[in-house]
């Protein structure tokens, strides 16, 4: 299982984008110290009240030398066409492989918020087959040399992407997924998986996650380059007690995602592309039910590390290998806390279980059990005199 720190800063009333940014830095050294796999960040243009990630590739370049171990990966790129060509994706990309030393990931997709999406003049029922075609360009640019394309967005001469990459064939590709069609595309062009259940509940990220494998057992047998991620974003906080994290940061939590998913209803309206956003409406009765949230929605790893461990022991039963924890909307002291108590206690239990202490009750009880077989097998008394 691997684990992200996953972050949008977002900069609550009253503090500095400023200052949320430096506790950022502070935070994501955090994280490579407790053992965290992955960093990332989605990039968000123009989100008022709430994330201010804008430049994902500034803030990368920043921690590249802070850092390591941490890998980042972008979660994700807008690949719309007016937003981001995906050639200037690619060179940008190359060049933080080469900087990070290799440890650069690629996370795309077409966006869900009209604030960026009507600011940079996007139409909603052409992004999808934008994004679509804007990996086929990606892919080439990375793997063919010289590469030219020529599709319905774009009209591409021949031309070799300067410089390359390291990771070969190029960095890992995944994108962001909340529907069963968009899963089912994802797993099919080869590509791994960061899967939200939008809120909808375990039995919408099963039926999700059901529809990526199906297509990545297409795409294997076609030959396609496979990244194994299956990645699943929850809202994540860890605190001494379930009633401590509740108490810290579930309000805070609970406020993102209903902001978060507030614009669902009117995208679903602009394109069939985003109809099935318009299932939100089906759990809106539940945007203020925290137990909901934590136990039912598919979207949560909340509470003490004894209960993060049965929510995390949850996904990785569906299929998932990586959280992505966003840790986020609540104080820097409770994100460096809950970043801690996450290194300190749930990666352990699923990285190197063997190395966990156990009380030395259980410890001496499976001692016991060992020596009253060696007595009933007769062996007993020579282990007595060679002991």
């Amino acid at each position: 299982m691997k684990f992200m720190f996953f972050s949008e800063n977002d900069t609550q009333p009253g503090e500095t984008h400023e200052r949320r940014y430096w506790d950022l830095v502070d935070q994501v050294l955090a994280a490579e110290k407790w053992g965290f796999d992955l960093f990332g960040v989605s990039e968000q243009l123009f989100s008022i009240g709430g994330a201010t990630t804008s430049s994902p590739d500034v803030l990368y370049a920043y921690l590249f030398p802070l850092t390591s171990r941490l890998r980042f990966r972008h979660a994700i790129t807008l690949l719309p066409k007016n937003i981001n060509h995906p050639l200037r994706i690619a060179s940008r990309t190359a060049v933080q492989d080469i900087l990070s030393h290799g440890r650069i990931e690629l996370g795309t997709g077409r966006g869900n918020t009209t604030l960026a999406l009507r600011a940079f003049e996007v139409d909603p029922k052409t992004n999808k087959s934008e994004w679509a075609e804007g990996m086929e360009v990606l892919v080439k640019a990375f793997t063919e040399d010289p590469f030219m394309h020529y599709g319905e967005h774009y009209k591409i001469p021949p031309r070799s992407l300067v410089p390359k990459t390291i990771q070969k064939p190029y960095p890992p590709l995944s994108s962001a997924a909340t529907s069963v069609e968009s899963h089912a595309v994802c797993g099919g062009m080869g590509m791994g998986i960061m899967s939200w259940s939008s809120y909808l509940g375990w039995e919408e990220i099963e039926t999700n996650l059901a529809a990526f494998d199906k297509g990545q057992a297409e795409a294997r047998a076609a030959g396609k380059h496979i990244n194994e991620t299956r990645g699943v974003l929850v809202q994540a906080y860890c605190s001494e007690t379930d009633a401590k994290a509740k108490e810290e940061a579930g309000e805070g939590n609970v406020a993102w995602l209903k902001l978060a998913i507030d614009g669902y209803p009117k995208l679903a309206k602009l394109s069939k592309d985003y109809a099935y956003m318009g299932k939100i409406n089906d759990v809106a009765d539940k945007y203020d039910d925290f137990d909901y949230f934590l136990n039912e929605s598919g979207g949560a790893v909340f509470g003490s590390p004894e209960t993060c461990i049965k929510q995390i022991e949850r996904f990785r039963e569906i299929g998932f290998n990586e959280v992505i924890l966003r840790m986020d909307s609540t104080s820097h002291q409770n994100i460096m806390k809950s970043v801690e108590l996450f290194g300190r206690y749930v990666i352990p239990h699923f990285k190197y279980p063997e190395n966990v202490v156990e009380p030395a009750s259980e410890v001496v009880a499976r001692m016991k059990v060992l020596r009253d077989k060696a007595k009933a097998d007769g062996v007993y008394e020579t282990l007595k005199e060679v002991s």
